[in-house]
């Protein structure tokens, strides 16, 4: 009798990989209203509401260059979840949002769903739920 080609093991892990495929999607952010060209676009992508209000252990922090008054990434293969974007358009690139002497930002910032009026939202209203791949927009303010 001949061994099978995968055994029990090589088919386990191949049905793990199949499943880890089918459960994987991308999302497309579109960044728009960036008051011009220069600096970089500072963002992160959390999937807890302690992560975050924290700032901490987010999912992919990354930056862009600003060429122009808007910006288009996508992030691949994220498992299936709630998660929320924060970012702000660092335009002189010293690696913090400044603000004036009230605490007020002077640079561009954003949350997912475009939430957040007065001062950061909490998780739940910045973050969207991710089954398949989507595309969402923030708005610099």
């Amino acid at each position: 009798m001949r061994p099978p080609i995968f055994g029990f093991t090589g088919l386990l892990l191949l049905a793990l990989l199949l499943a880890r495929a089918a459960t994987a999607a991308d999302l497309t952010i579109t960044i728009t209203n960036i008051n011009g060209p220069g600096g970089e676009m500072r963002w992160a992508l959390f999937d807890s509401a302690e992560d975050y209000k924290t700032d901490a252990n987010p999912v992919l922090a990354a930056r862009s260059r600003v060429d122009g008054d808007r910006l288009r990434f996508t992030v691949h293969d994220l498992p299936d979840g709630r998660y929320a974007v924060k970012l702000y358009h660092d335009a002189n690139a010293n690696g913090k949002l400044d603000s004036n002497r009230l605490g007020i930002p002077t640079e561009g910032y954003g949350f997912s769903n475009n939430a957040g009026r007065f001062g950061p939202p909490p998780f739940e209203k910045a973050a969207v739920a991710l089954k398949d791949d989507l595309q969402i927009a923030i708005r610099v303010r």
